[in-house]
């Protein structure tokens, strides 16, 4: 008997070679059809940069790449720049460039970023730049600059001491106390790492002048008054990771870098920052590991109705009086938690925060009781009244976020000062407040450049058209009555 073969046996392999076909023509199209990227366009080379710094003013960037064969279709030029950070974005501009007569290939570009007024950058602060390149036909291409800019004063002979996990950039010291100093912060590194939790902390940088006469011009502006009168000694910058500091001084130095371990520990924060008496108070105590100097102050100098009330410390006051008795008091009541409680209950109680817990929540989930209980409990060593229970719960917005680029409240060096004295000098503004965020050009992330070409409508049409088909085509054939 000769064995029947249905229609729908037939069908199958010419359904998948129509299948096969539909996909090939598909390809076909959108190889076609789809723009070419970045990675579709020649490669660009910098052969070589030269790089002026105007310092206090502008940085001048001077660059030749060679753009292939296709040069004289150049559309238009972009560079980009960023600086390095933990947070810092890409800002872009349309340079100058000009066609190398004696080599056909070569272009040679000039831009500039700017640091002056408006464009504050710290001194230290490195820039990465891209150059990318448009043709008539719109592909795209660009290159990164493989050579990182620092901008530092070039009229001033920079030398370098690497610490543990930091570099100390300096002029005009003796290098034997630039080493003595990163001795002895190495002592305390292992401190700040158990007491905020952070020990895989990027290499931070502190950019050390020989006075704070010297170092006030390169301070981010904060007002008139303070540069003439030289108000500061040190500025930490956590966006850029690095810190400036006027004069060799151990305690400032452990007090900016405190801050940078600080803004490390909760970057990814979700409330945006943490309230001042934490951070400051934090720098405080980690400038010696110990609160008795703060305690000291305390004792000597304020009378325990005129302690603050933490409700009032969630950002630096802005009264002269109560800031001589916040920067103590934080440093008090922050050492009293990490020695009453214990290094590891600081650094748990900073994770919560950074998984976006709010203070009270975190507080009571680390310390087992409410802050106010435990802030009470601190006042009683000082002989202070305790405070009545809140009534409702401190809301993170009561604190600015933002507090770390914009206070400007110097932060007063109390262990330079003579017992009983109620005048201490302000030698140093606190860490979190003085990135001075600049206004620049819209920015954009080269790295998204390529990933955002508009949608290919065509083939788009084409795809569900013919899928349409195909699927029409085989569900008919099978529903036929095979035959014998």
């Amino acid at each position: 008997m000769t064995p029947t073969i249905s229609n729908s046996t037939r069908t199958r392999p010419i359904a998948f070679l129509a299948v096969a076909i539909s996909l090939a023509i598909l390809t076909a199209l959108f190889i076609s059809t789809h723009p070419a990227n970045a990675n579709d366009s020649p490669m660009l080379t910098i052969i070589s940069q030269t790089v002026d710094i105007d310092y206090g003013e502008k940085i001048s960037i001077s660059a030749m790449v060679d753009a292939g064969p296709n040069i004289l279709e150049i559309e238009n030029v972009k560079t980009l720049f960023r600086a390095r950070g933990g947070s810092t974005i890409w800002s872009y501009s349309y340079p100058e460039y000009s066609i190398n007569d004696n080599h056909n290939n070569e272009l040679s570009i000039t831009f500039e970023i700017l640091t002056g007024p408006g464009s504050y950058y710290p001194p230290g602060a490195e820039f990465d730049f891209e150059i990318e390149i448009t043709d008539i036909h719109g592909e795209r291409s660009s290159v990164i600059s493989s050579e990182a800019i620092e901008y530092l004063d070039p009229a001033n002979d920079w030398e370098r001491v690497q610490g543990n996990g930091f570099t100390v950039v300096y002029y005009g010291v003796d290098r034997s106390k630039v080493e003595d100093l990163v001795a002895t912060i190495d002592h305390l590194i292992p401190t700040l790492e158990a007491t905020l939790g952070v020990t895989d902390t990027p290499n931070f940088k502190a950019i050390v002048f020989p006075s704070i006469q010297s170092a006030t011009p390169s301070f981010p502006p904060v007002s008139q008054t303070a540069t003439d009168q030289f108000l500061f000694a040190g500025f930490a910058q956590p966006e850029y990771r690095l810190f400036v500091q006027g004069q060799m001084n151990t305690t400032t130095f452990t007090h900016e870098l405190a801050h940078l371990y600080t803004h490390e520990a909760v970057s990814s924060s979700l409330m945006g920052g943490i309230p001042s008496w934490l951070g400051e108070g934090l720098a405080r105590f980690l400038e010696s590991g110990s609160s008795e100097s703060s305690n000291e102050r305390l004792r000597d100098s304020v009378r325990p109705d005129e302690l603050l009330s933490l409700k009032h410390m969630q950002t630096i006051p802005g009264q002269r009086s109560d800031v001589f008795i916040f920067y103590p008091q934080a440093g008090a009541f922050v050492g009293y938690l990490v020695e009453e409680y214990h290094h590891e209950a600081m650094a748990d109680f900073l994770t919560l925060l950074n998984k976006g817990r709010s203070v009270q929540d975190a507080f009571e989930i680390v310390f087992n009781k409410p802050l106010y209980e435990v802030e009470n409990e601190w006042r009683s060593l000082f002989n202070a009244a305790p405070l009545p229970i809140p009534t409702a719960t401190i809301e993170p917005s009561k604190y600015d976020s933002d507090q770390s680029y914009r206070t400007s409240v110097p932060l007063i060096d109390y262990a330079n000062t003579t017992s009983g004295n109620k005048t201490p000098t302000p030698t140093t503004a606190p860490s979190l407040l003085p990135t001075v965020t600049p206004k620049k050009t819209p920015v954009s992330n080269p790295t998204l450049f390529e990933e955002k070409s508009e949608p290919d409508y065509v083939v788009a049409s084409l795809v569900i058209g013919l899928s349409i088909i195909v699927g029409v085509w085989l569900f008919t054939s099978r529903r036929k009555p095979s035959k014998r």
